[in-house]
């Protein structure tokens, strides 16, 4: 979760049942176009560690956490490749390989793009399926789950509420998790003030808002800018749903955030090491995974990432 708010702390981290990924020549589902397994031998764990060796010359390390910093107040270890592998993480399987997302609430058409879009982004960024469910109405949650908060005087819906009552009874069968976006602010509970995102990891379950990232409806730059961070909070939390914990070492999107500021001063792509993890847990063709980013990120305008992207296949695909 990533709370942007300081003087709280996370709930600790969940523990995760391992599953290796059987690579399949299933069917293309929603937005992710799977290729026949013949075509790509699933990385080593070997070959793995030799991508992170081959991909630390172009990544940022962190300096010291500047005050009012994620780091600066959370004190948080890091998980190397290595600690992940120890940690039996969670995977995409035969039985559990597709991502859906819920709608929740009224959304303008901008908004609504902006779903579209960030669904075809996680199916890029985990190389799985991800289909969008028929929207729910917000008359379906009852009046104990909304507030109005008491300074700022918009409504905010309870994050438990969704999570317990909406998401987790109906997650699918084949499902590796299910995540709502809401066009509403959400608040977890008293003592907080609001959540851009939360989640419970061991139910494979998550809520997402859209209210703070900015009206994508305003100008073509609003939009851009909308898409990036609504791109990078869920690909950000849907890494913890892989049992990757928060990157402390590299400049990376597994980072954790105090701040809008904060957030959008990191990058989405993923350091060496938890890049490893995600095309472990996803048995990802590394060079077809950027080569869609990179196609997605210059198609829609996300131009600070395909620099990186493209110097990372390079290297990649020496």
């Amino acid at each position: 979760m990533q709370s942007f708010l300081p003087q709280f702390k996370l709930s600790p981290r969940l523990t995760c049942v391992s599953l290796i990924w059987l690579f399949s020549t299933m069917a293309s589902q929603g937005f992710c176009q799977q290729q026949p397994a013949t075509q790509f031998r699933p990385l080593s764990v070997p070959a793995l560690k030799k991508t992170i060796k081959q991909l630390k010359p172009i990544n940022k390390l962190l300096g010291e956490p500047q005050p009012g910093q994620w780091l600066a107040q959370q004190k948080e270890s890091g998980q190397s490749f290595s600690e992940y592998l120890r940690s039996r993480p969670l995977t995409l399987t035969a039985n559990r390989h597709t991502l859906y997302v819920q709608p929740i609430g009224n959304f303008n058409p901008s908004q609504r793009e902006i779903i579209q879009l960030s669904s075809e982004y996680l199916s890029i960024y985990f190389s799985c399926p991800v289909k969008i469910l028929s929207t729910k109405s917000e008359d379906e949650i009852p009046a104990t789950a909304k507030r109005i908060h008491p300074s700022w005087g918009n409504q905010q819906l309870l994050t438990s509420y969704l999570l317990e009552k909406q998401l987790a009874p109906n997650l699918p069968q084949d499902a590796f998790a299910l995540i709502a976006f809401t066009a509403s602010d959400l608040w977890p509970g008293d003592g907080w003030n609001f959540v851009f995102g939360f989640a419970s990891f061991r139910e494979r379950v998550g809520v997402w808002s859209l209210s703070r990232f900015g009206d994508p409806a305003s100008d073509p730059e609003s939009f851009r800018r909308c898409l990036e961070r609504t791109c990078k909070l869920a690909t950000h939390e849907t890494g913890h749903m892989f049992s990757i914990k928060h990157c402390t070492r590299y400049a990376c999107n597994m980072q954790g955030s105090n701040s809008l500021a904060e957030s959008d001063s990191q990058p989405t792509h993923l350091c060496p090491e938890c890049h490893a993890k995600i095309i472990f847990a996803t048995q990802a063709d590394p060079i077809k995974r950027i080569n869609k980013l990179i196609s997605f990120s210059q198609k829609h305008g996300l131009n600070r990432e395909i620099n990186f992207l493209q110097e990372a296949r390079e290297i990649l695909d020496d």
